[in-house]
């Protein structure tokens, strides 16, 4: 399996973030959503101060963490370099998250388990 590296923006100074992978990433989706604190990385972070979550793309493109994409070039370099999934990993464990907190099953989130009620479409779990 394929590690999908992440960015965590929890406050606005250019240190406040805190990069994960996907085995992370239901927590950090679920925090941020629900005002959680969470155990991230290294880090504390209460979920409420969750700016963003969004791909890493300093660690796909091999840019400092303080650079910023600005031209044309940048942007086609992070569509050649990032995974073209990354952002459809987002969206499936966002709609995971979303389901198990519906069916009251919070202790499942950030397991990265399978759910075969996602997968095959029936959306309910036992």
């Amino acid at each position: 399996m394929k590690n999908y590296h992440f960015k965590v923006k929890y406050g606005f100074g250019s240190l406040d973030i805190v990069k994960i992978t996907d085995e992370e990433l239901e927590k950090a989706l679920y925090a941020q959503k629900y005002a959680v604190v969470v155990q991230l990385g290294n880090k504390q972070i209460n979920g409420k101060y969750i700016i963003s979550i969004e791909p890493d793309y300093q660690k796909y493109t091999g840019w400092y963490d303080s650079y910023e994409p600005k031209t044309g070039e940048d942007f086609a370099q992070i569509k050649r370099d990032c995974p073209p999934e990354i952002d459809e990993v987002i969206r499936d464990k966002r709609e995971k998250v979303d389901f198990l907190v519906a069916h009251k099953r919070l202790d499942l989130i950030g397991k990265n388990i399978s759910v075969p009620e996602l997968e095959n479409g029936t959306k309910k779990l036992n």
